[in-house]
């Protein structure tokens, strides 16, 4: 049970530390690869919480990014050459990126099936709510450039993150002080109905 408790102690305090008071879940991966970058719904609708999407080239370049329901976003992408973010791991902090597809991308910017929209001069953002069924992020080049060196950053923010982790942590150092409290209790006991009694002689 205090291995249990120290365990729990543990990981909530690191849990606390890692999301800090604002409760922030921050995923990076940087891809070398040619052609777009997509965040399909598995990722990108996983908690229900806002995602904010940030896309940075290592060029400086213009960047285009832009949210559609998933279905009339793979209908766009067709099958071209993308890099996919599979998954997160919240220890490292990182993503899963996966190539998929070959040929080059269309201008996939004069598509009308694209609800949220964002460009900027090396990097751009935008926020993705929840609720509306599947959804898909694509970045790619905001000019005639090819887009390559690009780090993908998604920040999922829930202030009662930090606070359950810091319950839990709180809860863990509990159950631990309690249990070793009750170690140190049993001992003498045990010692004492183990020594053998007085011999008394004929």
């Amino acid at each position: 049970m205090a291995v249990l408790g120290v365990a729990l102690a543990v990981f909530g305090a690191w849990t606390a530390v890692k999301l800090g008071p604002s409760g922030d879940a921050h995923f990076t991966a940087t891809s070398t690869a040619t052609g777009a970058i997509v965040v399909g719904p598995e990722v990108l609708n996983s908690l229900n919480v806002p995602v904010r999407v940030t896309a940075t080239r290592g060029d400086g370049g213009a960047v285009w990014l832009a949210a559609a329901p998933s279905t009339d976003a793979r209908a766009v992408l067709a099958t071209s050459a993308v890099s996919t973010v599979k998954g997160v791991h919240f220890g490292a902090g990182t993503l899963d990126l996966r190539a998929s597809g070959a040929g080059d991308l269309p201008d996939i910017t004069t598509a009308d099936v694209w609800r949220l929209l964002a460009k900027g001069a090396g990097s751009a953002e935008l926020v993705v709510g929840q609720g509306r069924g599947p959804e898909t992020a694509v970045v790619t080049s905001g000019d005639a450039t090819a887009l390559k060196d690009v780090t993908m950053t998604l920040t999922w923010a829930d202030r009662s993150w930090f606070f359950e982790a810091l319950a839990a942590a709180v809860i863990g150092a509990i159950i631990a002080a309690f249990a070793l409290g009750d170690l140190r209790q049993s001992r003498p006991r045990q010692v004492s109905a183990m020594r053998p009694g007085p011999r008394h002689g004929r």
